[in-house]
């Protein structure tokens, strides 16, 4: 029968060493109490919004004769940043293409993006979407020298179209213009150029931006057929984080409907040249 050994003093440092190391291994691992730092909280300690955003996507977000970054999104974030920071100025933008922009906010490198983007069932797979700030559809800019004035007249094997390289684009083009040569483009500017020069005949796009293109040249117009219904356009950021996400929301909300309306219009009739959507569709503000 073998008898118990009696603690020695050495056992007993060596054991109250485990113990102690114990509780710091326990005191270190996050526990449901632990919350999360929100990216709310980081902004405000950090003192500066990071935004992704386009640099080649007017009327929305390009870079001016000056070098400037300016659009609608642009000042939109501008918006958001005087809101959360108290001055419009404490905001950096990072330019990215259309594909790069998911990466941007989901390895944390921008607070959030705004660039001209929709919202669609997949892509609300990877990203958390805000309500949107904007309403769009997508409209086809075609050279007048085509001498088409409708989307089915478009549709000849002699005609090329410009598109981005996503899937919606692809989906419309396959369903509205099977006949069409497709080029595919990186940037809306890209697009732009292509039909300019001739390369292509027409690019679809969103609506504002067609619009905006035929404003700066003559020789190119938007057919009136929408290849979609109205379209909802959206902030992004990285999903999780819900009190982020609720504050840019609300942010989007009081744009839209609220007390950030009168800044919202301004933005709106500087970039769009007409009024954007009634706050509320039964009242209208006095004008002074």
């Amino acid at each position: 029968m073998k008898t118990l050994r009696t603690p020695t003093p050495r056992m007993g440092k060596a054991l109250l060493a485990f113990v102690l190391l114990a509780f710091a291994v326990l005191a270190s691992l996050p526990t449901p109490l632990q919350a999360q730092e929100s990216r709310l909280e980081a902004v405000v300690k950090r003192g500066t919004l990071v935004v992704a955003t386009n640099n080649t996507n007017p009327p929305h977000c390009f870079t001016n004769e000056k070098g400037e970054l300016v659009g609608f999104d642009i000042d939109i974030a501008r918006i958001i940043a005087k809101a959360l920071l108290g001055d419009e100025k404490k905001v950096e933008f990072v330019p990215v293409t259309s594909e790069g922009r998911w990466p941007a906010v989901l390895s944390g490198k921008a607070d959030f993006g705004i660039a001209d983007t929709t919202i669609y069932p997949d892509r609300a797979l990877r990203v958390a979407f805000t309500r949107p700030y904007e309403d769009s559809s997508i409209s086809v800019l075609v050279r007048k020298d085509a001498n088409v004035n409708t989307v089915s007249e478009l549709n000849n094997e002699k005609f090329t179209l410009a598109n981005l390289s996503n899937p919606q684009m692809h989906d419309r083009a396959k369903r509205y213009l099977p006949k069409l040569k497709i080029l595919t483009f990186d940037t809306p500017s890209a697009m732009y150029l292509a039909v300019q020069s001739g390369q292509a005949t027409a690019m679809q796009m969103d609506t504002q931006l067609a619009d905006w293109y035929a404003l700066q040249n003559n020789d190119l117009k938007v057919l009136p057929d929408l290849l979609t219904n109205v379209q909802n356009n959206a902030i992004f950021m990285k999903p999780g984080d819900f009190t982020w996400w609720l504050y840019l929301d609300t942010i989007v909300g009081e744009l839209r409907t609220g007390s950030l309306y009168d800044q919202y219009a301004a933005t709106f009739r500087k970039w769009f040249g007409k009024d954007p959507p009634p706050s509320r569709f039964y009242t209208q503000a006095t004008k002074g």
